[in-house]
This record gives C-alpha cells, structure tokens and sequence, in this order.
C-alpha cells in the first residue's frame, strides 16, 4: 500500500539499515535507478492523478 502526504512535519529518518540502502529527497523527473517496479507504478498513478493503482502479483 502506497499513500500520498500531502503535508507533513519534520524529516524523515533512516530507521532501518538492514532493510534499505538508504533515504532521501528525489526530484519526480530524477528518480535513482533501479526503482522497484511497484513503485514506479504507483508514483507513476500518483504523478497521473489516479487515486488507485493497480500491479499485479506473480
């Protein structure tokens, strides 16, 4: 599950290192590669203005 802030207060923390190489800030236009796929798609829908967005399991 996905969901988009649409405010928020203070700065995200890196709270788990054995789970994530690490965090921060990306411009939409400039994401790292490689993005994981589910999440692409869903900021793909986010950036489209789709409130849902469907990927499928396999």
């Amino acid at each position: 599950m996905v969901l988009r802030a649409r405010r928020w207060r203070g700065e995200p923390e890196f709270l788990e290192p054995d789970t994530c190489v690490g965090w921060d800030w990306w411009p939409l236009n400039g994401l790292p590669e490689p993005t994981v796929a589910y999440t692409r798609a869903a900021i793909d829908g986010i950036r489209a203005g789709r409130l849902y967005t469907e990927m499928g399991w396999s």
